[in-house]
């Protein structure tokens, strides 16, 4: 009436390793959602970084083009590229580029328009001698400002 003791010997082993199997599959899957987590995360630090140091290149832009108590420098005084130190811009350099429109005549005076262009670039690497390579994390981001005396 009873089964056999000795026919079931060894099925605990299969549900075993069954659920081994299944949990071992569930860690897989939740590591590489922590893992694609923690990417994003990076690459949304180095993006606000890199947009950050883009504004700070078009402050120093406006600070090289308008010196204070004195004339307008014209687009011949801005840096076109520097590469920015510190704690939270390290690895990061930007680019500028300013373009001048012809004069205004606004009626009372004459002014020019200014337009400059700031491009914020950040790397988990210094090395800037080589473009952004696979498998290394870079961001870049771009604003401009139009000025005009």
């Amino acid at each position: 009436m009873y089964p056999n003791p000795r026919q079931h010997q060894g099925s605990a082993l299969v549900v075993a390793i069954f659920v081994i199997v299944v949990i071992f599959g569930l860690l897989l899957a939740m590591s590489r959602i922590l893992l694609s987590s923690s990417e994003s995360v990076v690459y949304e630090v180095l993006g606000t970084r890199a947009l950050l140091a883009a504004q700070s290149g078009l402050e120093l832009a406006a600070t090289q083009l308008f010196p204070l108590e004195q004339e307008t420098a014209g687009c011949s005084a801005v840096s076109a590229q520097f590469l920015l130190a510190g704690s939270g811009l390290s690895n990061c350099r930007v680019r500028l580029s300013c373009s001048a429109s012809e004069p205004l005549d606004t009626g009372t005076n004459q002014g020019q328009l200014f337009l400059l262009q700031s491009i914020g670039e950040c790397r988990s690497q210094a090395d800037w001698s080589v473009p952004c390579q696979h498998g290394e994390l870079c961001a870049s981001r771009a604003v401009q400002m139009e000025v005009g005396f």
